[in-house]
């Protein structure tokens, strides 16, 4: 067994290499998928990190798993032909070699030891790029990518998805290539809402989406066999069957926890101080103190996963558990300019087809991300404004004789508070109208950098004042205080 092909941009250089070579693995490193994350995805540089060792390690296992099965192989053959030497000895007390046994037996004398599954949970805020960055270590392995919304999952009987969907949707991702399948990635989207219905009050019923699915998904995450039936022909009658081995497929559970932060504040305001104490008796007793650039979840433990609800035998199948954090304006700005496939980079691709060059000032790309940080839906949201925003645009310029658009901070603003009668539209230029476009642009731009050095200025000001009146500096408090 050879293994899989690969396929991603990593592979490219080594595509007629097997999968699980260690030529392969000098390309597949947690330095070389990072790397590549960071073109697609902005900012969630702990996630991104542990997403890269995880998945790295996981294909260190396979790669073990490989090899061992080689070894085990190539002495198993080796007996048979011994065997087939004492076959023509007439003694009855010589027994022949038994596969499964022989098997059994070299598992136990082989010292090398077997690497454990590596299941990742994400938790985060929706559109805090937790799909996102599956879906784009998927493209960078060209491995088979299946995600499943667990709200739909149900115990074997009950109307709805049992948790055997997870794997006939990556075996079909797989183009039903069970070798393939079988080094695959299953994500299990929205797994928060399997919490434990106790937590919610619902104890009353039987818990068929809950708790049991959870169970049902034991032992799949730690690894086990799942027999697939796939329904062909006019009237699905003919069935295949398909048995995968869940050993070596990467699960990665995601959602959003709305809450858990809430439990986490409510454990450690329990223990000690970390860092400076709060003199007692004043108002900052008993409060939750962090580093400016920390969050709450950076702080999550397997306890509090268990308190919002999850079972522990399930959270204890998933050794990387990674929050990902809200974004900040400054990152929703990144998110709209800088990746490889921004949603900016694709609407100027779109109206480039039609002949038409779609600009935007830095003023008005602040205002996108300002709206959709207000909007509370994270990155996700950027889609949905940018499509209204531009509709009547895409709409009316295809076969026009417009050929520059541009979109100013008063049109983002307008379109975002104002009623419709009151909205500034995007300016459109004719052929004969570069220069005015290409002024229009620089002007805004020139004024939003003039007003920004203006404001660095005044804060440093403030600052070096600030630093003059004080006595004495005060110290930074660090992590939780009594």
């Amino acid at each position: 067994m050879t293994g899989v092909r690969p396929s991603g941009p990593l592979f490219r250089r080594a595509s007629t290499v097997p999968m699980f070579t260690y030529s392969n693995q000098q390309h597949l490193s947690p330095r070389a998928i990072k790397a590549y994350l960071d073109n697609y995805v902005i900012g969630q540089e702990h996630a991104k990190m542990v997403i890269s060792v995880a998945v790295y390690n996981h294909y260190l296992r396979a790669q073990n798993l490989e090899d061992r099965k080689r070894r085990m192989r190539k002495d198993f053959d080796s007996r048979l032909r011994s065997d087939a030497i004492i076959e023509d000895i007439p003694d009855e007390s010589v027994q022949p070699i038994q596969p499964k046994a022989f098997f059994v037996a070299e598992a136990e004398e082989d010292d090398t030891p077997v690497l454990e599954k590596t299941n990742v949970l994400l938790l985060g805020p929706t559109g805090s790029g937790k799909t996102l960055l599956m879906q784009t270590v998927a493209k960078v392995l060209g491995v088979p990518f299946a995600m499943v919304d667990c709200t739909s999952l149900t115990q074997a009987g009950y109307i709805g998805d049992d948790v055997d969907i997870c794997i006939q949707r990556l075996l079909a991702s797989a183009d039903y290539d069970v070798e393939k399948a079988e080094f695959g990635i299953v994500v299990l989207d929205e797994c928060d809402k399997l919490a434990k219905p106790a937590r919610v009050g619902f104890s009353s019923t039987k818990d068929i989406s809950g708790e049991g699915v959870q169970q049902a998904l034991l032992q799949m995450l730690e690894g086990s066999t799942v027999t697939v039936t796939r329904k062909s022909g006019t009237a699905g009658q003919t069935k295949e069957s398909y048995t995968v081995n869940t050993n070596n497929i990467l699960f990665v559970l995601s959602g959003a926890f709305v809450g858990l932060e809430n439990i986490i504040e409510e454990r450690v305001s329990d223990k000690h101080a970390i860092g400076f104490k709060a003199v007692p008796g004043t108002a900052a007793m008993g409060k939750f103190f962090m580093p400016s650039n920390a969050h709450v979840l950076n702080y999550v433990e397997v306890q509090d996963l268990t308190k919002y609800g999850m079972i522990p035998e399930l959270v204890g199948r998933i050794p990387h558990i990674s929050p990902l954090l809200p974004l900040s304006e400054a990152d929703m700005l990144r998110i709209i300019t800088e990746p490889k496939n921004s949603i900016m980079k694709q609407y100027e691709h779109s109206f480039k087809m039609f002949g038409v060059e779609l600009k935007f000032t830095t003023p008005a790309l602040q205002a996108l991300a300002k709206s959709a940080l207000e909007q509370g839906t994270g990155a996700r949201g950027l889609k949905g404004i940018m499509a209204r925003l531009l509709l009547n645009v895409n709409y009316e310029l295809p076969e026009s004789s417009t050929k520059y658009v541009l979109v100013t901070e008063n049109v983002v603003k307008t379109f975002m508070n104002a009623s419709e009668s009151d909205r500034v539209r995007p300016f459109y230029f004719s052929r004969g109208e570069q220069y005015k476009f290409l002024n229009e642009l620089a002007s805004e731009n020139q004024v939003a950098q003039a007003l920004l050095v203006e404001s660095q200025t005044r804060d440093r000001n403030a600052e070096a004042v600030s630093g003059q009146d004080e006595d004495e500096p005060t110290p930074q408090r660090v992590g939780f205080i009594e």
